[in-house]
């Protein structure tokens, strides 16, 4: 495997010298420097699932470049399935070690004229461990270094600038599957149908009776029954009588 990674690690050389003969003679080290760059992405459960447990990142520089030399690292449930170039006409030929855990890959870039290219430059596809669970997190680490621990370099072929890239890692993160929003059924308690006030007026003898002719003195107001206002006559004219008598 080591003489599968020296063979890839010369033919990034050699593209280098392609890259380098179109530029200029002289090869100044950057004094701002590349770096690589990993990109991370998050996912449920059933998305991974959906994808077949597989997922695919981002591989790019933090400047212009014509070529540059990387090593990815997988955390512990990754495993590699892939990588390839991002920019058209780019070569990166991709190596991994027998427990599959590291990929070295060399990228070269050459254009007429000559061209460098910044950003996203290739992409890398493993696949996470099946046993993988909401919450977990995975990390891959990207840095300029073969399987030996071997600096490797970049180089601008249009400005001549060169020098060891940086590193840097990325995440897979599996989120929560995302819950239905419980309903749960609200059962209004019956309305009370207003029963309309049904008002039961009691019927009330309205027969007006004539009111009994007062035999009451105005001054008074007692009223007599007949019977005792004929009495009270007799009485009256008896006593009236007996007083004509005596005079």
């Amino acid at each position: 495997m080591k003489t599968t990674l020296k063979k890839t690690m010369a033919a990034l050389s050699a593209a280098a010298v392609v890259a380098a003969s179109a530029a200029v003679m002289a090869v100044p080290t950057s004094a701002a420097g590349v770096s690589l760059t990993m990109g991370s992405k998050t996912l449920t459960l059933a998305e991974l699932k959906a994808a077949n447990y597989q997922v695919t990142l981002p591989i790019g520089v933090t400047d212009s470049i014509n070529s540059v030399g990387f090593g990815v690292t997988l955390g512990e449930g990754l495993t590699y399935v892939d990588l390839e170039a991002s920019v058209k006409k780019a070569t990166c030929l991709a190596a991994t070690n027998d427990a599959g855990n590291f990929v070295f890959a060399p990228f070269a870039y050459a254009t007429v004229p000559l061209k460098a290219v910044s950003g996203q430059i290739a992409a890398i596809t493993v696949e996470v461990s099946k046993d993988a669970k909401a919450g977990d997190t995975f990390t891959l680490s990207i840095d300029g270094k073969d399987s030996d621990g071997v600096e490797t370099s970049y180089k601008n072929g249009e400005t001549g600038d060169s020098g060891v890239p940086g590193g840097g890692a990325g995440t897979i993160t599996i989120a929560e599957d995302p819950t239905e929003p419980t309903t749960e059924a609200t059962t209004a308690a019956p309305t009370a149908t207003p029963v309309a006030a049904t008002t039961t007026t009691a019927k009330v003898a309205t027969a007006t009776k004539k009111p009994a002719k007062s035999t009451s003195s105005p001054e008074t107001g007692d009223a007599l029954p007949v019977a005792g206002v004929a009495v009270a006559v007799a009485v009256i004219g008896g006593v009236a009588l007996v007083a004509k008598k005596r005079k």
